[in-house]
């Protein structure tokens, strides 16, 4: 999101030049889509979607774009402000289809999603453990490959899921997990625990849940 407002009189040359910048991003890889405004007051602002912050970058570090970045401070910009920005919450609406898609990911979402494995898993909930896994999703630990070698370490499926947490939950009672720490971003969440289990060392434990939809579709285990 690009704001801005022109110097005095520098209207036709600017303008002869932005076309130029556009018709060289329009043909770069990665470039979506881009929207100007200008207000009744003079202030400009461009709204410009890339598909992914790499293409993004690439763009940044285009020779011609850095030598019009320097033109637009020595030569056309009164000022301007410039915001680089992800989706977190969508919502599109088309009348024509009647199409109406959505989509969130806040991280605070992501990181609720952790918060109620964890508390599933604290109060052996085996159901609601579940009921946050996409139906084809995978599980791996070492403890997985240790116990069921020909698995490789891999679980693929709900079934499978509930049958190697639920053997957990009965071969130990009392397991806990202590949350450490909790990290997440638009896509995955990084938890950190420590695993207890009385009789054995203390095991510090980081997992990783991938998350689309809503729904976790990976989890993986690894131990410090």
């Amino acid at each position: 999101m690009f704001r801005a407002r022109l110097r005095s009189g520098v209207d036709p040359e600017y303008g002869q030049h932005a076309e130029r910048m556009w018709r060289l991003a329009s043909s770069h890889p990665g470039y979506v889509s881009s929207t100007d405004f200008v207000a009744e007051d003079g202030e400009r602002l461009a709204l410009i979607e890339w598909d992914s912050p790499e293409s993004l970058a690439v763009w940044r570090d285009n020779l011609d774009h850095l030598a019009a970045q320097n033109s637009g401070r020595t030569q056309y910009y009164a000022r301007y402000s410039l915001q680089v920005c992800s989706e977190l919450k969508v919502s599109r609406f088309d009348a024509a289809t009647n199409e109406h898609t959505q989509s969130n990911r806040d991280p605070a979402v992501l990181r609720g999603i952790a918060e109620r494995w964890l508390h599933a898993f604290e109060h052996r909930e085996l159901d609601a453990l579940l009921a946050l896994y996409a139906d084809d999703a995978t599980h791996t630990s070492p403890k997985i490959r240790a116990r069921h070698p020909e698995t490789g370490g891999l679980l693929r499926g709900k079934d499978a899921m509930r049958a190697w947490w639920q053997d957990s939950f009965d071969r130990l009672p009392a397991m806990k997990y202590e949350e450490a720490v909790l990290t997440a971003d638009d896509r995955r969440v990084y938890m950190e625990y420590v695993r207890r289990v009385p009789g054995e060392p203390d095991l510090p434990v980081a997992e990783v849940l991938d998350v689309e939809r809503g729904k976790i579709v990976a989890s993986r285990v690894f131990h410090g």
